[in-house]
């Protein structure tokens, strides 16, 4: 009996035998970094010349969104083109939690595989509550050969105390096996696994998702990126130098010091495994994509473990959980010089659900039928050889959960509308003319309000069913 799943296979191993060129993938998906915090995207402080690098040899998106608002959503899109409430993922997903990513999803690393890619996941994964339980579904459900990595967030039996001291993380896996006590700061630990594993893949082109729990509280930097940053610690941060911590409550700001040093101290990390790409040869032969999975924590904290947070979004309201620009516009860049343009910014709105429809694109691969894809194509706003205009064939859709229920927010053209848990229209933006969403147009534009809430509803219905 051919499936539906099996005949999308098919498809796929067909269009292979016309199109031999493939690409080796690398996407560096990082955690709640701002729109504004990099120096190629306008921070006036932080250093970051990886990041730099990769936009000077690529295509920069000025208007890309996550997924979401928040971390499982965003990387439950970013993995299969899908608005994120098709996929079950609706907020962020607890330890031990029995929400994941739905078992018949369709990931990148499903969508190459039969091309003969080697593929990897390595860094945080956040769709499932945990990568340790069984009946779970797991990476290698969704077409990955390789995980190294923790489920969710950063910790140990230090953090959990709010003790002193590195902070080492000592919930780590490896293809869903504890590693044990580690002796190594995050970002180093999955750069060196991902060298190692890059280094094992010789003939076979590969699919890397590379996942930093970086900037993500806890922040953990090592003393070399501290020292960079010194003049924006607090006398509190240099005499207590926690890494993480729960009883700052009562405490004076620690300063953006520790903040800024561990975006730093990522790209650093990140910058590693390019190289090893340059060095063997396969960097112009990947396409790199470089993303993050929301808008950042800013340094106005709203939870005790927040006073060293210090994200930056670009003068955009909002941030993290919000669906203003601030929590969804994020880093965007493609590098791939055997196709894409160079250096040229891009001010054409796009999403990571973008991510897979475009893979699929140049590897000339045909999607799985019958199922709603969210995204599309971009291919011809990053072609060196192409200057074409992007045609939405949808309208942008987001939804977060609050106490109250979801909220949403709808964008077409430079209309985005911001909706309550009722479905009732709150707040009408026109971007092309204020992107910082200062002037709320519900009643000047009533009419073109009624059209945008119109559209929200057929989206909606075919979502939610």
């Amino acid at each position: 009996m051919i499936t539906r799943f099996t005949f999308a296979v098919l498809h796929i191993l067909f269009a292979a035998s016309a199109f031999s060129a493939s690409p080796n993938i690398l996407i560096i998906y990082v955690d709640d970094l701002g729109y504004g915090d990099t120096a190629v995207y306008g921070h006036p402080i932080v250093e970051t010349p990886n990041i730099d690098r990769l936009a000077k040899e690529g295509v920069r998106f000025t208007q890309f969104y996550a997924p979401s608002a928040l971390c499982s959503p965003s990387r439950a899109g970013l993995l299969t083109g899908r608005t994120p409430y098709r996929t079950g993922v609706k907020s962020w997903i607890p330890d031990n939690s029995d929400v994941s990513l739905a078992r018949d999803e369709f990931t990148i690393a499903q969508l190459v595989k039969p091309l003969g890619y080697r593929t990897a996941v390595i860094g945080k994964w956040h769709l499932n509550g945990g990568l340790h339980l069984e009946g779970m579904p797991q990476p290698r459900d969704f077409g990955f050969d390789y995980q190294y990595g923790l489920a969710a967030w950063v910790k140990n039996e230090k953090a959990a105390k709010a003790k002193s001291g590195k902070l080492y993380p000592d919930n780590m896996y490896r293809n869903n096996e504890p590693v044990g006590q580690t002796n190594k700061f995050s970002a180093e630990l999955i750069t060196d696994e991902a060298i190692d594993w890059l280094s094992s893949v010789h003939d076979e082109p590969f699919f890397l998702l590379l996942t930093y729990s970086e900037v993500h509280t806890p922040v953990a930097s090592p003393e070399k990126y501290l020292d960079q940053y010194d003049q924006f610690l607090t006398a509190e941060s240099r005499g207590e130098p926690l890494r993480y911590y729960m009883d700052w409550a009562d405490r004076p700001s620690r300063g953006k010091g520790e903040y800024y040093a561990n975006i730093s101290y990522m790209d650093a990390q990140m910058g590693r495994v390019l190289e090893l790409l340059r060095q063997s040869g396969r960097l112009d032969d990947t396409l790199v994509i470089f993303s993050s999975d929301n808008g950042p924590v800013t340094s106005d904290p709203q939870e005790a473990w927040e006073l060293n947070m210090a994200g930056e979004t670009g003068g955009f309201r909002g941030r993290k959980r919000y669906l203003f620009e601030g929590g969804l516009r994020v880093p965007g860049i493609f590098r791939w010089p055997d196709r894409l343009a160079s250096g040229v910014s891009v001010d054409t709105p796009v999403t990571a659900l973008d991510i897979l429809p475009t893979i699929a694109d140049y590897l000339e691969l045909v999607l799985p039928e019958g199922r709603a894809i969210d995204g599309q194509s971009i291919t011809g706003l990053l072609d060196e050889d192409e200057t074409t205009s992007l045609e939405r064939s949808s309208i942008l859709y987001w939804s977060i959960p609050t106490p109250d229920g979801m909220e949403y927010a709808v964008r077409q053209g430079p209309w985005k509308m911001i909706l309550d848990p009722k479905g009732l229209p709150q707040y009408l933006f026109n971007l092309s003319r204020d992107r910082y969403e200062v002037n709320n147009l519900l009643q000047n534009e009533a009419d073109r309000a009624k059209q945008l809430k119109e559209k929200f509803d057929i989206y909606r219905a075919s979502v939610e069913g």
